[in-house]
Order: structure tokens, then C-alpha cells, then sequence
């Protein structure tokens, strides 16, 4: 498994954290790559006004690399996808929840590549099922960040 982490200039993360983070959402057998961008919120906000219609700024998104998105790219075989992360929008939510940015920024990782492999929270029984997955990664801490109302 490939994690690529394209960090903006001057954005200082704990990359050793959050590639660990990524590493164990993923199934140690697993081949997939996948890229995670760090930035800020102007790029959420026009990620998540282009692909989603909203005009704000989110803390993560993530684009799975599907067929209709790279039809017939054999250099794509076992591309997982991409993740953006807010950083200033892990940083409310980290003062919201009295959670260290390093672990906002850990669950947004986590989260962000727990969407590439399929989960959601479309439904009550997808968020249990998504985050029965996150405790089982990440610890009970988690509980904090998903209590928290909304800072994006």
C-alpha cells in the first residue's frame, strides 16, 4: 500500500502520525495507493461547492477512484483515491471538542479513508457500522468529535 500526502507550504502536520493513521484503516494486505492533500479552506470550499453544490468550507472530503472517473488506466489498477483535509477547519474542531489537532487531524484521515473503502453515513445503520470502525482504529476519544455540533 502507497499513501502520498501533498502537503501546502507552509502547513506543519504530524505526517508520521497521520501516514500511520491511513496505514491502519487500510488491510495490511492491501495494494491500494491513495493521496491525501493537506490545505486550507478556500480549496474545501470549492471542492465541496463543484462536487457537492455547497458553499462552504467542510474539515475532509474524499473522491474514490472509480471506473467513471479513470475509464481504462491500467496505471490506475489498485488507485484507492483522494482525501482533502482542512486544516484551519481540524483546528475548530479540535478548539470545539478540547481534542489535540494531532487527533482531530488522525480521525479526519481515518474518516477520509474509511470513505474510499465504502463507508458512510448515509444511513443510522452506516454511521454505527462506520463508526464502530473508527472506535475500533482510533479509541473511544472519538466519541468527542462526533457529539461536537458542526464547525464547517
Amino acid at each position: 500500500m502507497s499513501v502520498t500526502f501533498d502537503v501546502d507550504e507552509g502547513v506543519d502536520v504530524p505526517l508520521a502520525e497521520l501516514r500511520a493513521a491511513a496505514d491502519s484503516a487500510l488491510d495490511d494486505s492491501a495494494t491500494e495507493e491513495l493521496t491525501v492533500r493537506i490545505t486550507g479552506d478556500d480549496f474545501l470550499q470549492q471542492l465541496n461547492r463543484e462536487h457537492r453544490g455547497i458553499d462552504e468550507p467542510t474539515d475532509v472530503l474524499s473522491f474514490p477512484a472509480t471506473d467513471d472517473d479513470f475509464p481504462d488506466d491500467e496505471e490506475l489498477d489498485g488507485y484507492l483515491g483522494d482525501i482533502a483535509i482542512s486544516v484551519p477547519a481540524a483546528r475548530r474542531n479540535s478548539e470545539l471538542t478540547k481534542t489535540p489537532i494531532e487527533r482531530e487531524l488522525r480521525h479526519l484521515v481515518v474518516h477520509g479513508v474509511l470513505h474510499l473503502l465504502g463507508f458512510d453515513h448515509e444511513t443510522d445503520d452506516d454511521t454505527v457500522l462506520m463508526r464502530a470502525r473508527e472506535v475500533e482504529l482510533l479509541g473511544d476519544w472519538v466519541h468527542a468529535i462526533w457529539d461536537a455540533p458542526p464547525t464547517h
